[in-house]
């Protein structure tokens, strides 16, 4: 499994049953998303702000509602770690990758173009060998507007914990 990939996610777009609206998004209009693969391939989903470090099984994702109806939106996702990752997978050494990364390689900025489905946009990423514990943030902006910022950790999962 390659540091910190890309989760696809139906495209980066979620499906929800709620019917589209003019409204601005909310703090409710928003949510963080954990997954554990288990030994059996099954997938279980939670929503939570501490995320295990278990490489190649814990994905996160989060979701934002923007109350657009289905209207192309250019989305930056600012992602900042504690420390440098052992690897930023598809970023490293691909010229041709959306993201940018700081100096320190600590933070990665990624511009996206959404088609809400909803109102709806999403992006995921999964946990890698070699990614470090401790506080996480990602800032979603919409064109210059900050929208959301989800902060959460990624902890050492006790080995009684991992399914």
């Amino acid at each position: 499994m390659i540091g910190l990939r890309a989760l696809l996610v139906s495209c980066a777009v979620v499906a929800m049953a709620t019917p589209s609206s003019a409204q601005t998004s909310t703090p409710g209009d928003s949510q963080f998303l954990v997954s554990i693969t288990d030994a059996d391939g099954a997938s279980h989903v939670v929503t939570s702000n501490v995320v295990p470090l278990i490489p190649d099984r814990a994905c996160y994702e989060w979701r934002v509602r923007l109350g657009q109806g289905d209207k192309l939106v250019s989305v930056t996702e600012v992602f900042s770690l504690p420390a440098e990752p052992k690897q930023w997978g598809g970023i490293d050494g691909n010229e041709y990758s959306l993201s940018k990364l700081s100096g320190d390689r600590k933070v990665s900025e990624t511009t996206m173009f959404y088609k809400p489905l909803d109102g709806w946009i999403s992006h995921g990423w999964c946990v890698a060998d070699g990614d470090p514990t401790g506080p996480y943030s990602i800032k979603v902006l919409v064109g210059d507007r900050l929208i959301h910022e989800f902060q959460f950790r990624v902890e050492n999962a006790p080995a009684s914990s991992v399914p």
